[in-house]
């Protein structure tokens, strides 16, 4: 995909590069290493070791968000909330999509789960990457942070695909 004008698809990845415990129910996870890959713009920002990314350049943008959890040798409590989300919330009114996989484990057993959509956001937007399960404790699940590099173990990526409302902006 290339911008008119600019010959260029803007994009950026982050990553975990450490450990995050869970608490049973949701957690919204925190990201602090990032692999830009062409975020000249600012399209959304991100502070690093925080959960929120704010859109800044509105348009049509790719999602995607990847979760490794080890389960540490907790007992999930119910087979089906192994969920993962990419929540978008528009002010001023909360939570107005939730991308989700929802995915059904043997108690105790890690797993990995990936959720991808395609939204146009507005400027202001505020983005989060869930992880939501019930487990019993101790001990706690956590999901698995990068090691030594980046890899595919727990990231989010966004891709800006086009102007909102004007296709004709992308080839």
């Amino acid at each position: 995909i290339a911008t008119t004008g600019a010959g260029s698809v803007f994009q950026a990845t982050y990553y975990k590069s450490a450990l995050q415990t869970l608490t049973s129910g949701p957690t919204d996870i925190t990201f602090d290493s990032t692999g830009t890959w062409n975020n000249d713009g600012g399209y959304i920002t991100h502070t690093g070791e925080t959960s929120n990314f704010t859109v800044v350049q509105t348009g049509l943008y790719q999602l995607e968000f990847n979760a490794t959890v080890i389960a540490n040798g907790s007992s999930w409590t119910a087979s089906l909330l192994k969920q993962i989300s990419i929540d978008i919330t528009r002010s001023p009114t909360p939570e107005v999509v939730c991308i989700a996989q929802n995915g059904s484990m043997t108690s105790g057993t890690n797993y990995g789960q990936s959720a991808c959509a395609t939204f146009n956001l507005e400027a202001g937007d505020v983005i989060n990457c869930r992880v939501n399960n019930t487990f019993t404790a101790p001990p706690t699940p956590y999901v698995q942070g990068i090691g030594l590099g980046p890899d595919l173990n727990t990231w989010f990526s966004w891709r800006y695909i086009s102007a909102a409302g004007n296709a004709s902006t992308t080839t």
